[in-house]
């Protein structure tokens, strides 16, 4: 994330730049402390204002390749975009939360808040209301707009035709609950194809060219989003088949639903165990395990070895 805010301050206010960075270097190479965030934001808040805290997260379509960016802009709706932030927080065992709502298709409550009762600091708060309103504009949701209550009771709209706006008095603004509408949703996830070479799965040599064509779109389609906590229902609607015929196909390959979604995770933890240096708790929910310890668990059990392991012998070899 910080490397997100140092994207588009250098884009948008570079000014601050210096002062940002030397705060970043005081930790460089390990992963920064809450404290060390806040006191960025605050800065930004100080020296530039809300708009360009809400702004930032419009860094993320032009920022630096990052997997959790990457897994996000993948979502197919709103409401797996949805799903997927709110799973990392837990993941991540992150204290400041959010709690979403989607009260209709097209509308959605959002409302921060702390698993240990204290208070989400407006930097903060203003930060996610941004990066949510850029995720959900980059996934396909058209005619955005965003609105915050203010505390006389009324609301006050901070985004709307692709602009943001504060009120002159920013104290008026509740930052800590905020809803969001879009006017139509047009998902861009057909406009991309997955940059990984799929995973060599296994199958008998009964297995005729139709049916490996057929396991391998399904394992195409898995890869588009392996960070989705994947349905079979929902896995067969995406492949054009019935779930029962979903399954028998997969039975015809000596494949269950759950074992082939195993080795497809387990190939993208793999890649990034091998290509990158971003933190376990990262790639395994890249690769769209539920929890550490499921990644662990299920990655030593395929692998024989631990993640961070496979690691330490991808960097020896």
């Amino acid at each position: 994330m910080v490397d997100l805010i140092v994207h588009q301050l250098k884009r948008t206010n570079p000014a601050l730049l210096p002062t940002v960075a030397s705060t970043v270097d005081a930790v460089r190479h390990a992963q920064i402390p809450a404290e060390y965030k806040r006191d960025i934001l605050d800065l930004v808040w100080r020296k530039a204002g809300p708009e360009t805290l809400l702004s930032i997260g419009q860094g993320i379509r032009s920022a630096r390749y990052d997997p959790i960016w990457h897994a996000a802009v993948r979502s197919a709706n709103p409401a797996l975009l949805f799903d997927k932030w709110q799973r990392f927080e837990v993941f991540a065992h992150s204290r400041n939360r959010l709690r979403i709502d989607q009260t209709h298709e097209k509308c959605a409550s959002f409302q921060r808040y702390t698993v240990d009762g204290g208070t989400p600091t407006t930097p903060e708060n203003l930060l996610i209301c941004g990066m949510i309103i850029a995720l959900l504009e980059e996934i396909g949701c058209l005619g955005l707009r965003c609105e915050m209550p203010l505390d006389d009771g009324t609301a006050y709209r901070v985004r709307e035709d692709g602009h943001f706006s504060v009120p002159d008095d920013t104290n008026t603004l509740m930052t800590a609950t905020w809803t969001i509408e879009w006017q139509m949703f047009s998902s861009r996830v057909e406009e991309t194809t997955s940059e990984a070479e799929p995973p060599d799965i296994p199958l008998p040599r009964s297995c005729d060219s139709t049916l490996r064509a057929s396991i391998e779109t399904v394992v195409r389609l898995l890869m588009l989003d392996i960070a989705r906590q994947w349905k079979i229902a929902e896995l067969a609607r995406e492949a054009g088949l019935s779930t029962r015929s979903l399954q028998r196909r997969l039975g015809d390959a000596e494949l269950s639903f759950s074992r082939l979604v195993r080795l497809v995770r387990i190939h993208q933890a793999c890649r990034l165990l091998k290509d990158s240096d971003v933190p376990l708790t990262t790639i395994g929910f890249c690769a769209g395990f539920s929890d550490s310890a499921h990644f662990s668990r299920d990655f030593r059990a395929s692998m024989g070895m631990t993640p961070s392991d496979y690691r330490a012998v991808c960097l020896s070899a």
